[in-house]
């Protein structure tokens, strides 16, 4: 396999488990928020983080469901990834699932 080949595999899979571990973080709170424009705020919508919504439903009485990522499936993905035989992947990524870019603690 080519260096350059083994690099794009490698980067694929930083950025798969990025995707990941944010979906294992994500916070609801932008669909509570969601659940709550009016019509004249739609613009509103665009600046939301609703990643982590597998499903929106506004029924005609005016209830508003959400169906949301499964966290435990996200992360036994992640094992799945892990587990491929990354030498200390798994503690790697523990350690950022607990840590933002800067370090600080979430």
């Amino acid at each position: 396999m080519g260096t350059q080949k083994k690099s794009e595999e490698r980067r694929a899979r930083q950025e798969l488990m990025d995707e990941l571990r944010r979906l294992a973080k994500w916070k609801n709170n932008d669909v509570v928020k969601l659940a709550f424009l009016d019509g004249e705020e739609a613009d509103k919508v665009d600046a939301l983080d609703l990643s982590g919504v597998v499903e929106l439903r506004r029924n005609a009485n005016g209830t508003f469901e959400a169906k949301f990522v499964d966290k435990v499936r996200v992360l036994a993905m992640l094992r799945e990834v892990l587990d491929e035989g990354h030498g200390g992947a798994l503690e790697d990524f523990l350690d950022g699932l607990y840590r933002d870019k800067d370090g600080d603690g979430a």
